[in-house]
């Protein structure tokens, strides 16, 4: 897992669960993707972002949001492909010094076939852009301040 400092922000929590085990009341997080039977992905991703006091300033004054981009890493493409994208506001009040978020996930099991998909990047960034900005691609891009590569278990 690779982070790194961006304004005093810091990854405190990381996990996910596949919705089949969440179906079943597992209490624990999983450590890779399990494919559908359809050889759809469907996840929920959970975290916990610490924020330090240069950025607590900075939640103040702005709207910021919390960015989770998921892309494919290791498979037949030549290039990574934008794969799901999900964003949130970040609360602004006086003093939020921890932020949890959820996120739930779905790829389309054509896609992952079609480009024999063996891994998801996933990642998460903060920003005050939004989709409707010029800039947006860019500043999700620079603000990223953690990335991680999750397995795909396909059984096989």
């Amino acid at each position: 897992m690779a982070t790194r400092k961006l304004h005093g922000i810091n990854i405190a929590y990381f996990g996910f669960q596949n919705k089949i085990n969440e179906k079943v009341g597992s209490p624990t997080p999983d450590t890779k993707i399990f494919l559908g039977e359809d050889g759809s992905i469907d996840f929920n991703l959970k975290c916990s972002v610490n924020f330090g006091n240069v950025f607590q300033k900075l939640l103040e004054e702005d709207n910021w949001y919390l960015y989770l981009t998921v892309l494919s890493e290791e498979s037949a493409l030549e290039e990574q492909i934008y794969l799901d994208q999900i964003y949130g506001p970040i609360p602004n009040e006086i003093g939020t010094v921890t932020f949890g978020a959820g996120f739930p996930v779905h790829i389309d099991g054509k896609l992952i076939k079609r480009n024999n998909i063996r891994s998801l990047d996933v990642e998460l960034a903060i920003t005050t852009k939004t989709d409707k900005d010029q800039d947006f691609n860019s500043a999700v891009k620079d603000g990223c301040f953690f990335k991680t590569i999750i397995p795909i278990w396909s059984g096989n």
